[in-house]
């Protein structure tokens, strides 16, 4: 399955502390008590980054919630800079919650997501009436600049990882099945031998090869030899164990590594596989399609932790079970 893209990515604390000490560096240079960074939500808005000073009296996580006519609401539905020199002689303020806490004075931004989403506001309060001057105020628009800057890194690193995960996914699945291929298969197989080897397990191979495939493919066509394959990987998939690894190694060969699994266990289940595969029916163009498989099944040796080997030995097991009449499971005597 390919990753998808979240709504929006994670903030890193690393990224937090570099906004807080901007606040710091703000709250100075301005001279005022509190600069925030103010996180929003549908409901409300909470202080998400605050400069360190005792003059500040928000904490991180305070809410404000929305419909009290608070400054942070009013840029955010506006869309555009606040600047209230002092709100006691503006009457459109006169309900504001920043009154109540004495806090007559603000400049604020709206800092936006690269697609539009509201972030939230970067701004500063302050107890005494201020008129800030265009610099302070074109000061206050590059530090909103940066933070969105930051916004737009953050979501395009996150489309990177995404990219990158699908490019993975694609580059060991198997187009047709949705499995590992056989790169992937080898890799994955020789990382779980490397565990097993430390944890002294059991390990066990089965490698699985449909009968008279080729049959299949010359009277119905490829088409439906494809849809074979897919309800034989399918059908394996589903009765697995979720830490088996599971792979096509090429045409219609595949593979199951059996992870702290003694051979007689992995012969029971590789029975119930051929069990499950012989009851598979694929109905197309009036005929009914039965498949079979032959199944060789090997029980590596403990120095063995190279997957390749393993895989030439199990074949050889494989090639056994086809000769013995195929639609059989043959392993080494127990």
């Amino acid at each position: 399955m390919t990753s998808k893209l979240s709504k929006h990515p994670h903030i890193s604390s690393d990224l937090l502390n570099q906004w807080q000490t901007i606040m710091d560096i703000l709250s100075v240079i301005m001279d005022v008590p509190i600069a925030l960074i103010m996180r929003y939500q549908t409901a409300h808005f909470s202080v998400y980054v605050k400069n360190d000073d005792q003059g500040n009296p928000f904490d991180i996580g305070e809410i404000v919630e929305n419909g009290t006519g608070s400054y942070c609401e009013s840029v955010i539905n506006d869309d555009n800079p606040i600047l209230i020199p002092n709100a006691l002689l503006d009457e459109k303020w006169v309900n504001a919650p920043e009154i109540e806490m004495g806090l007559i004075n603000y400049l604020g931004f709206p800092l936006r997501w690269p697609n539009g989403d509201a972030f939230g506001t970067i701004c500063i309060l302050n107890t005494e009436a201020v008129s800030y001057s265009e610099k302070q105020q074109q000061l206050m628009l590059q530090i909103k600049n940066i933070v969105e800057s930051n916004l737009e890194l953050l979501e395009k690193n996150q489309q990177l990882e995404v990219l990158s995960n699908n490019l993975q996914y694609l580059a060991n699945t198997d187009d047709l099945t949705g499995i590992w291929n056989r790169r992937a298969f080898i890799h994955e197989s020789n990382k779980e031998l490397q565990r097993t080897m430390r944890s002294n397990h059991n390990t066990c191979l089965l490698m699985m090869d449909i009968d008279d495939f080729k049959v299949i493919n010359d009277a119905f066509g490829h088409e439906v030899g494809d849809e074979v394959l897919k309800l034989f990987s399918h059908s394996i998939q589903a009765a697995k164990r979720p830490y088996d690894v599971f792979g096509r190694i090429g045409g219609e060969e595949f593979a199951v590594l059996l992870p702290e699994t003694t051979l007689k266990q992995a012969m029971l289940l590789a029975e119930r596989l051929r069990k499950k595969v012989a009851a598979i029916f694929y109905y197309t163009g009036g005929n009914d399609i039965s498949i079979t498989v032959s199944i060789g099944a090997y029980e590596l040796k403990d120095d063995e932790t190279n997957i390749l080997v393993a895989l030439n030995k199990a074949d050889k097991l494989l090639y056994a079970a086809k000769h013995a009449g195929k639609n059989t499971v043959m392993a080494e005597a127990l």
